[in-house]
């Protein structure tokens, strides 16, 4: 089951031994810097057992609105976290056109930044934890099916059910 870290209506950050989720409806200034505080606390502070994480980052299209003023703060978070990162799925929900248009630009942004680790974009929470299980397991041993995840994914959302 997973840990909620932080939520409210429109954010959800949780983790499960080396996964780390983060749910991201509408951004503001006060989520992100709330996402970096608890993500910081995790690796730093806390006696969590892991300290490096295979992250799934969901993202609802149709909520998501990223002011330019955000751009520093959520660049600040993905350099802070990237020693940490065993591998990143991206999940941009829905099928509309704001969806493939999201999922065309992290893909090209990918290729822009290379990272050190893998990184993936899917449309779906399940496909994203097929892919991203094996990659933890090869790298920490934790066994947790693809399922699992995706399920514990699905009831923390419903615990805050704004952001699902």
């Amino acid at each position: 089951m997973l840990q909620v870290l932080d939520a409210d209506e429109e954010y959800l950050v949780a983790t499960r031994g080396h996964v780390l989720v983060t749910v991201w409806g509408r951004l503001n200034l006060d989520r992100v810097r709330r996402a970096f505080a608890v993500k910081r606390w995790l690796i730093e502070e806390s006696d969590h057992e892991a300290k490096t994480f295979g992250f799934v980052a969901v993202i609802m299209p149709q909520r998501l609105a990223i002011p330019d003023s955000l751009e520093a703060e959520m660049a600040k978070l993905d350099d802070f976290l990237a020693p940490h990162v065993l591998a990143r799925a991206v999940v941009i929900e829905g099928e509309g056109m704001r969806s493939t248009l999201l999922r065309g630009a992290g893909k090209a942004t990918s290729l822009l930044k290379p990272r050190g680790y893998p990184e993936k974009q899917f449309g779906d929470i399940g496909d994203a934890a097929r892919w991203l299980v094996p990659q933890i397991a090869t790298k920490t041993g934790q066994v947790i099916t693809a399922e699992d995840l995706a399920w514990d994914i699905a009831e923390a959302r419903a615990m805050h059910h704004h952001i699902g």
